[in-house]
């Protein structure tokens, strides 16, 4: 027999998993959020399937689940974000914001990120916008996952991009 799990179950095991690694209280609720917003949206390989994944990274060392994000350089409708190691769960939404801010002072914000890793589903970002009644767009570079036509080896990533409008 299949076994459901209420939202509020869903949550509450993912955050837990995600202080267990040592995420803040709020990261840990950004980061659940952003993947159960995949998962209400029937993008399950994007949703908590994810979670373990992000457990091997961190088991890896390769995510710094207490990350100090800040911004590195900036103009008044640009920045750019350094993630420090951390979840891009929860760096891609601080970078949002900073847009968000930059485009309610100057018209347009746009905020690249270094030194974060997989981000969720583009869309969770983008979507962030809609709240200002702005426009949104997230995208995200992608490891070498495509042959192009007569390769040997695999080039490309899928580089996904997400753009919200109301419509």
């Amino acid at each position: 027999m299949e076994k459901l799990f209420s939202y509020n179950q869903l949550s509450s095991f993912t955050k837990s998993i995600f202080k267990a690694i040592g995420c803040n209280e709020t990261d840990a609720s950004v980061a659940t959020k952003v993947l159960l917003s995949a998962d209400l949206r029937g993008i399950d390989s994007h949703g908590i399937a994810r979670l373990s994944g992000y457990v091997r990274l961190w088991d890896a060392k390769r995510i710094n689940a207490s990350p100090q994000i800040k911004i590195i350089h900036e103009t008044p409708s640009t920045a750019v974000v350094d993630g420090d190691g951390g979840l891009g769960l929860v760096v891609a939404p601080f970078a949002m914001q900073v847009a968000i801010d930059k485009a309610k002072q100057a018209g347009t914000g746009w905020v690249s990120v270094q030194n974060s890793n997989h981000f969720g589903i583009a869309g969770y970002h983008a979507m962030m916008a809609l709240d200002h009644d702005m426009i949104g767009i997230a995208m995200t570079n992608a490891s070498a996952l495509v042959s192009p036509t007569f390769s040997k080896e695999r080039l490309l990533g899928t580089n996904p991009i997400c753009v919200t409008t109301y419509g």
